[in-house]
């Protein structure tokens, strides 16, 4: 192989070899600069041949040119990743008899007793290509023989050293599904040196005359980066150790998508994760390969397509080029049939050919057999005769279990390891059996199961599953646990589910099963889900207990009417409201002197793990208060559960005139569905609503309806309407297949106006109805025929971004991940909505037409005064009458729009479908008429309340002071007290309001004198007044 590379140097020596950051070689350069390395290893005595030369360099540049230089004087190349323990490396490199070692720079004192090369020694000058340049007369002429020496994990501990031949790595650089590589390609190299995978990078791509791009190790395990690097240095093929494919196919599955070729291998391959990346612009070629370190880095490969990702197993697929590979039984007799389990042996030119001075390893695992390839007349045995023709057959017992596919004969599936295989509970149970049947669950990514031994004679041993949520999984622990209970036999059940967000890596990119395990040996950890059987022998309360714990149950039966709790109830489970749930934050505060966020609340809402965070909590005023919980990874996450879902007609036209609408039971929505039937080209308009609290969902929608003084009295209108009974966080939207087939041909267009808004719950409790919902809705748009998609969505999207961004200006189709970082700050219905207009928009860029409405703060009927009185906008105007006093935020912008002028806008923008495909901002396109804190205390004093502007927090403490128990401000208190950043609470984020640009909606409406807008004057305020006090909301 060094010939061939001396023939590239020769004839193109301005071809490109290496790139590394701002450096590069050519390949004469990297030939002259190899050479000047080989005459230095050879300054005091020649090196012998075979030799094995120590290489502790970092994958690079200088990593190429040193195996370059060990094989240009015919010696073996013993690459060491020069991170690990010295005493480690010495230990290693004595174990081969290696003399002469190549360093970065001179470091004698940690490798006493070896010769050191320090490339930084190496003399510039003498690296020009035409000077004393090695040609290929020159190089060793022996055409077999020991190249590479490379060091995998024994069973005692203790590293074998395994030989590879040149034969197999020109064998892996010639014969497999993808090589020769083109010399077009740029490949990648950044796994470890001592990795079988390295020598795919450097030597496939030298002998193809291809060009080795070094990928920084911080970039290949930064997803976020890793996309860029590829771009920009148009690298075209890649292998990757399946742990941290997984890991980028979880948060950037886009990121192989420029590349032509992409190999995993190391482990088990994770369909869940090819699917991801297959699904979201793919490589040209996405591969999955297998093969130990003594097979030469590749034995099989399979190429992956998205259907193969439907079955819970991928296939490792057939040998690649002259390879061998048996099925055999623990007689070492073929396996002929289809799904039985058998170990994988394998032979032909990628074989080592054994590990160096060590004799009875070399006899258990290198064994001579018949050859079975008189079995093999049709039987799924997949190999190719021997050169020899000779009844022997030398192989390599892998230890790998796998099996024939039934369905592909001659394609193995990988099924685990033999050292995988553990007793448990009297049974022989495989580890990476549970980890495919887990990982087979919507609610996980990735799984890996360990057997934890006995901790003394009092324990036993058990099983824990380390399991990495998937992005759609919101239940948590013990829904997992209820998946394994319903597909396990008992004894496969691990007894501890452990979350976490990313596996250890070994230096290799395998999954580091031993800093699992000891991580679990650390002691208390938070989120350790309990046995499969829990027994809690104190199951309730006692007047011995804390006074923690008795102050807490007394709250509890205060307001949940619950005495002595148990420590699994669960507060939100046993009933509690919004308006509990901020009474319980109150009197905590108040009795126990904590002060816990809603978030808090909702996740330690058991009475055991409330107890516990009161315990350990902190006094009001710490830091853990001063700055809102991170979450923007989930929600931007969450936009992905889109992705599976599999384009208008004019929806007046006579022919059509079929409108599909959620929300109806809310405020907008009976304004929506009111202007809908009133529409001369609507028919009918079906409403999606819940059955609830003994009322039926046609029930619900009228009561709704004269709730505003909506419903109409023509039987022509009324008889437009059809209630449908469901529920939006159903995938089938609860109509059942029959009915939503039907809806989805049906519907001449869809209205999704349906939110769930509740200004003091977290993210995770709008998710279904928000999230989930708009997934549903959308799903429905896209099946069946043709329709538009209708969104109405809030500029609560874009959080506070002109506190913590800086924004001065949004315009109506600025990208939402501008946004993200300022949603932490927010309200979990803002950062909920985030993710469903996110939802929205991917789908509109894969092809459905929509159309997406951002209303500002919607307030009453400029004509009738209809208004909501649960929003926030009105229990904030309400609240600061009654108190007299008006919090001041500065430069904060309320963008009051009537609730006639939001419908009459969304209604003209829709008639027509050359609106499609853009957002609208429905709000006041003239920032004047925008009012201000200032401009709103003007109007209260015009209409007879003389509020003053107060400082925030001398405000809030008013309204604690003043007991908003009863008042209309009381569901607000939890969340106007909440800060967030620093001293800020949530809304005092809200200042410095940016600009809403309203371009769109402006060229939408031009012309349209109905659909103006309608500013928020003293007249509405008085005719809202009057509308509370007619209806008994408020009296005002």
């Amino acid at each position: 192989m060094e010939r061939v590379l001396a023939q590239h140097a020769q004839e193109h020596p301005d071809a490109m070899a290496v790139l590394d950051g701002h450096q590069a070689l050519t390949y004469g350069q990297l030939l002259a600069r190899a050479t000047c390395l080989a005459d230095r290893l050879q300054l005091k005595e020649k090196v012998e041949a075979e030799e094995p030369v120590g290489i502790l360099l970092s994958p690079g540049l200088s990593q190429v040119v040193a195996q370059v230089a060990v094989r240009l004087v015919g010696a073996t190349c013993v690459p060491l990743e020069p991170k690990q323990p010295p005493k480690r490396i010495c230990e290693l490199l004595r174990d081969v008899a290696v003399r002469r070692v190549i360093v970065e720079d001179l470091c004698t004192e940690r490798y006493e007793g070896f010769d050191l090369h320090p490339m930084e020694h190496l003399e510039p000058a003498l690296f020009r290509h035409d000077n004393h340049l090695i040609t290929q007369k020159d190089c060793p002429q022996k055409e077999d023989g020991r190249s590479h020496i490379l060091f995998t994990s024994g069973s005692t501990g203790k590293p074998k050293p395994v030989q590879i031949q040149t034969s197999s790595i020109l064998h892996l650089a010639m014969e497999n599904n993808m090589t020769p590589l083109s010399h077009t390609d740029r490949v990648t190299a950044f796994n470890n040196p001592g990795f079988d995978l390295s020598l795919f990078e450097i030597w496939a791509t030298l002998i193809a005359r291809a060009t080795i791009v070094v990928l920084p190790k911080g970039v290949a395990t930064d997803a976020s980066r890793l996309l860029a690097f590829l771009t920009e240095t148009r690298a075209s093929v890649m292998i990757i150790p399946t742990a941290l494919f997984n890991v980028i196919a979880s948060t950037a599955p886009n990121a192989f998508r420029a590349l032509r070729h992409v190999i995993t291998a190391g482990e088990a391959a994770n369909p869940r994760a090819l699917r991801s990346v297959l699904e979201k612009e793919p490589p040209e070629n996405l591969w999955n390969g297998y093969g130990p370190t003594e097979g030469t880095t590749l034995t099989t490969l399979y190429r992956v397509t998205l259907p193969d990702c439907l079955e819970d197993r991928i296939s490792i697929g057939q040998p690649i080029g002259k390879a061998i590979v048996y099925l055999l039984d623990d007689n070492l007799e073929p396996i002929e049939e289809s799904g039985i389990h058998g170990e994988i042996c394998i032979g032909g030119p990628g074989k080592s050919a054994g590990y160096l001075h060590r004799r009875r390893e070399n006899e258990e695992r290198f064994v001579q057999i018949l050859n079975p390839h008189r079995y093999t007349k049709g039987t799924g045995i997949t190999d190719s005769t021997t050169d020899s023709g000779s009844s022997i057959v030398e192989l390599y017992r892998t230890g790998d279990i796998g099996q024939w596919r039934r369905d592909k004969p001659g394609f193995l599936d990988y099924i685990g390891r033999r050292d995988t295989q553990v007793k448990h509970q009297g049974f022989l149970v495989e580890l990476e059996e549970i980890s495919r049947i887990m990982e087979s669950s919507p609610l996980v990514e990735s799984c890996v199961v360990i057997q934890r031994p006995p901790l003394s004679v009092l324990h036993s041993s058990i099983l824990i599953a380390y399991i990495i949520p998937s992005g759609g999984n919101k239940q948590g622990q013990h829904a997992i646990l209820r998946f394994a209970q319903a597909t396990l036999p008992s004894y496969m059940i691990p007894e501890r589910f452990e979350l976490v967000t990313t596996f250890p890596l070994t230096a290799n990119g395998k999954v580091d099963r031993q800093a699992l395990l000891d991580s679990y040996a650390q002691g208390p950890r938070k989120g350790e889900a309990g046995r499969k059987q829990r027994v809690v022998n104190d199951t309730s309360t006692s007047p011995n207990d804390t006074d923690t714990r008795s102050v807490l149950a007394k709250i509890w039966e205060e307001l949940l009417q619950v005495s002595h709790p148990t420590p699994e109830q669960d507060s939100f489970l046993l009933g509690a409201s919004s308006i509990q749930a901020a009474a319980l934050i109150a009197l905590i505060q108040h009795r126990l002197e904590r002060l816990i966020t809603m978030d808090e609340l909702h996740a330690h809402a058991r009475f055991s793990s409330m107890c516990d965070l009161l315990d350990t909590g902190q006094a009001p005023g710490e830091d853990r208060y001063k700055n809102a919980p991170d979450h923007t990874s989930i929600w931007a996450n969450d936009v992905d559960i889109v992705d599976d879902i599999p384009l208008a007609p004019d929806w007046e036209s006579a022919a059509e005139g079929r409108a599909f609408l959620t929300g109806a039971t809310g405020f907008v929505g009976a304004h929506i569905l009111r202007r809908l039937i009133e529409r001369s080209g609507v028919k009918q308009v079906a409403c999606l609503a819940r059955a609830r609290d003994g009322q039926s969902a046609a029930a619900r929608v009228r009561k709704a309806m004269e709730k505003y003084d909506l419903f109409p009295e023509p039987l022509e209108l009324s008889q437009k309407i059809l209630v449908l009974e469901g529920d939006i966080g159903d995938e089938k939207l609860g109509l059942g297949p029959t009915q939503f087939n039907w809806l989805v041909d049906w519907a001449s267009v869809i209205f999704h106006v349906a939110a769930k808004v509740n200004f003091c719950e977290s993210y995770q409790e709008h998710h279904r109805a928000n999230v989930i919902g708009t997934r549903n809705v959308l799903n429905a748009a896209a099946l069946g025929r043709r329709k538009a998609f209708h969104y109405m969505s809030s500029i609560d999207v874009f959080g506070p971004s002109g506190m913590i961004l800086g924004t001065r200006s949004i315009p109506e189709d600025s990208p939402l991940i501008n946004h993200l970082p300022a949603l932490r700050y927010d309200l979990g219905y803002g950062q909920s909505q985030w993710t469903a207009e996110a939802m929205v928009r991917r789908m509109q860029g894969k092809g459905l037409p929509i159309a997406i409405y951002r209303p500002g703060f919607i307030i009453g009927d400029s004509v009738t005064g209809a208004s909501n009185p649960d929003d926030f906008i009105t229990r904030w105007i309400v609240g600061c009458m009654e108190m007299g006093s008006f919090p001041r935020i500065v430069d904060m912008r309320f963008e009051y729009c009537t609730i006639d002028f939001v419908c009459s806008s969304v209604l003209q923008i829709a008639s027509e479908n050359k609106n499609l495909g853009q957002a609208y901002h429905i709000l006041s396109p003239d920032r004047t008429k925008s009012l201000t804190v200032e401009d709103t205390i003007t109007l209260l004093h015009e209409v007879g309340y003389p509020v003053r502007m107060i400082d925030y927090s001398d405000w809030v403490k008013q309204a604690v002071k003043s007991g908003t128990s009863e008042g209309a401000l009381a569901p607000l208190m939890p969340v106007l007290q909440e800060r967030v950043l620093g001293e800020l609470t949530r809304w005092e984020c809200a200042q410095f309001s940016p600009v809403y640009e309203c371009t769109n909606t402006v060229r939408a409406l031009a012309g349209c004198p109905e659909a103006q807008y309608k500013p928020f004057t003293i007249d509405v305020l008085r005719r809202s007044m009057a509308f509370w006090k007619r209806k008994g909301f408020y009296d005002v």
